[in-house]
């Protein structure tokens, strides 16, 4: 039966990346004229996405019972990108958000309706992934690293400007250069070199072009509701406003002010 040469899916993707990489979001970030905290001012609201992309990795792309050489080079790449979250929680305390609130809070802001787009496109990756052969497996974290260089050196430029102000290293947000600076891979040039040459059977070739098709949609209509939120609402918005009121809530608590009239009386 014939087959199509994985070069031909990751000469598609490089094409696809293009096309993404004009999105306004990557231009917003790269603004000099807006300030670096502004440009983040998605951050908060990225959190359900970052956590949840840590178990895409471990719990869907991830299958430790196979003795599949693809299936194998997936593990291996997903024990590299399943802490990343780590980074983020660090990067969130740095830019002054990591504010103390109630649980009840936390919950609602983290489902609340603003930020439904970051547990949206969480939840079509897990449905793209789950149960999927090991090679639209392998297409899609192709497909993704490609979006996250794009996505990753415009945010590197935003925390990049906001360091000056700051004197902190973002390792999030700023990974990028990170990975350039140590010259790193995904996978090795013998990997690569196995990837390129992997051939994909003809009945899986619209399924994975599919695939490839669908990351791009799902991550440029996530990168119009991240420039839709961080235009409309400031990095420490509705954080510190819950922060306030939790605070608020507390003092009313130790100091309740009907006990107050009654010691003034």
């Amino acid at each position: 039966m014939k087959k199509i040469s994985m070069k031909e899916i990751l000469s598609l993707i490089e094409h696809k990346q293009v096309e993404f990489s004009q999105h306004s979001l990557y231009k917003f970030l790269r603004n000099e004229a807006i300030a670096p905290q502004k440009r983040l001012a998605f951050a908060p609201c990225f959190a359900f996405f970052v956590m949840g992309f840590g178990e895409l990795n471990t719990c869907v792309f991830r299958d430790i019972l196979t003795d599949d050489p693809i299936q194998d080079l997936i593990n291996q790449h997903t024990y590299e990108d399943d802490k990343h979250w780590i980074w983020f929680l660090e990067d969130l305390e740095k830019l002054g958000i990591d504010y103390s609130l109630q649980f009840s809070k936390t919950l609602r802001y983290l489902w609340s309706k603003k930020t439904n787009f970051s547990r949206w496109t969480t939840y079509r990756l897990y449905r793209l992934a789950y149960q999927a052969h090991p090679i639209q497996k392998l297409v899609m974290i192709k497909a993704i690293e490609a979006i996250a260089n794009i996505f990753l050196s415009a945010t590197a430029k935003a925390v990049i400007d906001l360091r000056e102000i700051s004197q902190q290293t973002y390792y999030h947000f700023e990974r990028f250069y990170f990975l350039v600076d140590y010259n790193y891979q995904m996978h090795s040039e013998e990997q690569e070199k196995f990837i390129r040459h992997l051939q994909i059977p003809v009945e899986l070739h619209k399924n994975v072009d599919k695939v490839v098709k669908e990351v791009f949609e799902i991550f440029t209509e996530f990168s119009s509701a991240i420039l839709e939120y961080t235009k409309t609402h400031c990095i420490d918005e509705p954080l510190k406003e819950m922060a306030i009121l939790d605070e608020l809530r507390n003092l009313k608590q130790k100091f309740p002010i009907n006990r107050y009239l009654q010691h003034k009386n």
